[in-house]
């Protein structure tokens, strides 16, 4: 009974969030449901647990959460993504519209830039194009998360969150197994492209054109005449974090802070210099917006953690054996899209993984690799935060754009985790 209480308030959780309450508030109702249920005394337990777990996830992960936003930012007020995203996209034209798209979002995110940041970029590109190749805009947010929201995620020395997460938990490299996250990167980057662009094709054949909207006119005006960096000049604080996070092997902080300040110095010339504090600001508070949003969630898993009937449900789940890996895919998977968010199920499950999983003497290289991934399966289920956004900012609603999404961010990683796994089998490392 009590362990179906625990799930019963992982439910309202979910409820909450889909209605649209702050998850905060969301964190804090489902909380205190948990505790009354179980029979803990909530003011206590939240002043002490929920607060511990809240507070010790915001401080160990501040610097990696504002560190990446100010990255992101400077990227974005220098011009430095518009000027990659622009040139991949005129190399390969108006023939491979869909695919210069993808291939832009995946350069941007790998390179460091954020994938709330990397919407920002690629959308005005996105309005031009699809005008161009008469595509639905219905499209706009399926084909921006298949680029920015997939893959890149999970890729061994990415400096996305997902990626730096495993590591700063379990003290593995971001490159963490290597070759079978590569192999999966790639079999995940061809089924989508092979997705996205058939689905493209299908909604042509169905008689669906491209219809501009004013805010879409008025959004291109205000990018018109921008002066951008050079592609190389934008590309070198993107390598520069890669190179100090991946080859001097610095700490994903350390790295960041790299990367930001090669940013302003390479991007000298086009940051508006006279507004940079307010600039600054901005992507401060990003980050930290975004990193209290997931410390929250985080403050449920401890609430969670602290009742009797985690204890009964983990000694279950350990005791039957098999894989850590395949648990902890599991774990992770199904903690993203209660949460929807992918580090904060990172952020859950993690602790518990090192915790109960590791002493079972699985690979900790595999298990970062696959907790990477498994974070980006469910996390972008309705109710995620990006989701909505990048639906809102496109003029796009569920009904007509989520389907596509779904299969790109959810159904396609769900497919590359198995065959993830199945890899780590082969290689011995499961």
């Amino acid at each position: 009974m009590q362990i179906f209480l625990v799930v019963l308030s992982l439910a309202l959780l979910i409820f909450l969030c889909f209605k649209g309450v702050p998850i905060f508030f969301s964190a804090m109702i489902s909380g205190i449901f948990l505790l009354l249920t179980a029979g803990m005394n909530p003011v206590e337990q939240l002043t002490t647990t929920y607060v511990n777990g809240l507070s010790g996830y915001f401080g160990k992960f501040f610097f990696i959460f504002v560190l990446g936003s100010l990255f992101g930012k400077l990227t974005d007020i220098s011009g430095a993504a518009d000027a990659i995203a622009k040139t991949i996209i005129d190399k390969l034209g108006d023939k491979f519209i869909i695919p210069s798209i993808v291939i832009a979002g995946a350069v941007l995110t790998y390179g460091g830039v954020s994938v709330f940041v990397c919407m920002f970029t690629l959308y005005p590109l996105m309005v031009s194009l699809f005008k161009r190749g008469d595509i639905s805009r219905t499209l706009i947010p399926a084909v921006y998360f298949a680029g920015a929201g997939t893959f890149t995620g999970m890729m061994p020395g990415s400096p996305q969150i997902q990626n730096l997460m495993p590591g700063q938990v379990l003290g593995t490299p971001a490159t963490a197994a290597l070759v079978p996250g590569l192999l999966s990167a790639a079999f995940e980057a061809v089924l989508v492209f092979i997705f996205i662009i058939w689905y493209a094709n299908n909604s042509k054949k169905k008689g669906k054109h491209f219809e501009m909207t004013a805010k879409d006119k008025a959004m291109l005006e205000l990018k018109k005449n921008k002066e951008l960096p050079s592609f190389l000049i934008a590309l070198i604080p993107m390598i520069i974090l890669l190179v100090a996070l991946n080859i001097f092997k610095l700490s994903a902080e350390v790295s960041l802070f790299v990367g930001f300040m090669a940013g302003l110095i390479f991007y000298y010339k086009q940051i508006p210099w006279k507004e940079i504090w307010k600039h600054l600001g901005d992507g401060t508070k990003d980050g930290t917006g975004s990193l209290f949003n997931t410390s929250a969630v985080v403050g449920f898993g401890s609430l969670v953690q602290a009742t009797p009937a985690f204890t009964t449900l983990i000694g279950a789940v350990t005791s039957i054996g098999g894989s850590p890996l395949i648990a902890s895919a599991v774990a992770v998977t199904t903690l993203a899209g209660v949460c929807g968010s992918g580090s904060g199920g990172l952020g859950i499950a993690l602790p518990i993984i090192k915790e109960y999983f590791v002493p079972m003497g699985v690979n900790i290289e595999a298990l970062h690799r696959v907790s990477a991934l498994a974070s980006l399966g469910l996390d972008s289920l309705p109710h995620n935060g990006l989701v909505v956004s990048v639906l809102n900012v496109t003029e796009n609603d569920h009904k007509s754009s989520y389907f596509p999404v779904f299969i790109a961010t959810c159904v396609i990683p769900l497919i590359t985790l198995v065959f993830m796994i199945i890899l780590f089998y082969a290689f011995g490392m499961a």
